[in-house]
């Protein structure tokens, strides 16, 4: 009998070391939750006024963004107009330019129309907008018959001759040559006052505008005489039109008469010209006077 109770007694030993570990366990768990519980009370406690604070000011950041440059809906909509206003001022100045073209064009035809002088036409190539004041290519050269001091005009529409004076031809390839303009420090241009027969010579260009002094102290020359190429230098024959005089004034030590000068031609705007054998005979290009009828008292014109 004593043997049959100490075994059952010890069977019963891990099922009471089971029990009180599970009741650790449960014990435990129980404390963790709360403790865990606690911890996150105490959390929010403290960052949940810290989190409105920011909530409200981020709030009032976007709502102020939005009333200065709209909602993303309406920059979208402020930027589709911005590109389509960008497209109707590139297609206007298409446009623009090809107007500018065509009226260029009927001057060319004008100029050449007729004249005694033989013109080769070519374009601008391959040109720096930058530097096309001073120089640029034209899609004419060697096989062209285009010679170096060959010399380069525009046909103008806005004065009493048809072309105005451009500058001259400096390097010459097989295909293409190179223009050196009359607002070049390479290219000294010598004029004269067809008003008085006076001479003077080009030799600044500065901010668009073609400067120029007067051989003779004593010359005469007012605000819109016309200047010529004096044929002076052996490059430019005579009459070559330059344009009408601006300005006239005198240096600070009174040894030098300034002018400026205002050309028919828009150097930053070039987009074809005329070329001129440098050895051929020059006539002058200007446009035949018309005169008009004078109305007689009475009269009356249809």
């Amino acid at each position: 009998m004593t043997m049959a109770y100490k075994r059952v007694k010890k069977d019963k030993k891990p099922f009471i070391l089971t029990v009180v570990g599970l009741s650790l366990l449960i014990l435990i768990s129980s404390q963790t939750e709360g403790l865990s519980k606690t911890g996150s009370n105490l959390a929010n406690s403290i960052f949940k006024p810290i989190e409105g604070v920011t909530y409200s000011i981020s709030s009032a950041i976007i709502e102020q963004i939005e009333r200065t440059i709209g909602s993303k809906e309406t920059r979208e909509q402020v930027l589709k107009l911005e590109a389509d206003n960008r497209s109707l001022v590139m297609e206007n100045a298409r446009l623009l330019a090809t107007i500018n073209r065509e009226e260029f064009l009927k001057e060319e035809a004008q100029a050449t129309k007729g004249s005694d002088n033989k013109y080769i036409k070519a374009k601008l190539i391959n040109t720096d907008v930058n530097s096309m004041t001073t120089h640029f290519n034209i899609d004419k050269g060697a096989s062209d018959g285009i010679e170096k001091n060959d010399i380069i005009l525009q046909a103008v529409g806005d004065s009493k001759f048809y072309t105005g004076l451009v500058g001259k031809v400096t390097e010459v390839y097989q295909t293409t040559a190179r223009v050196e303009t009359i607002n070049s420090n390479e290219n000294d241009v010598s004029f004269v006052n067809a008003n008085s027969g006076d001479y003077g010579v080009i030799d600044i260009f500065n901010k668009n505008t073609i400067q120029g002094y007067m051989i003779d102290l004593e010359s005469k020359i007012n605000e819109k005489d016309i200047l010529l190429t004096s044929g002076l230098g052996g490059i430019y024959p005579y009459g070559i039109y330059i344009g009408r005089v601006s300005t006239v004034t005198m240096s600070e030590d009174s040894l030098r008469k300034n002018i400026t000068i205002k050309s028919p031609v828009d150097f930053s705007h070039l987009y074809r010209v005329l070329v001129l054998k440098h050895d051929s005979t020059y006539t002058i290009d200007d446009k035949p006077v018309t005169k008009e009828k004078k109305q007689k008292e009475g009269e009356i014109y249809e």
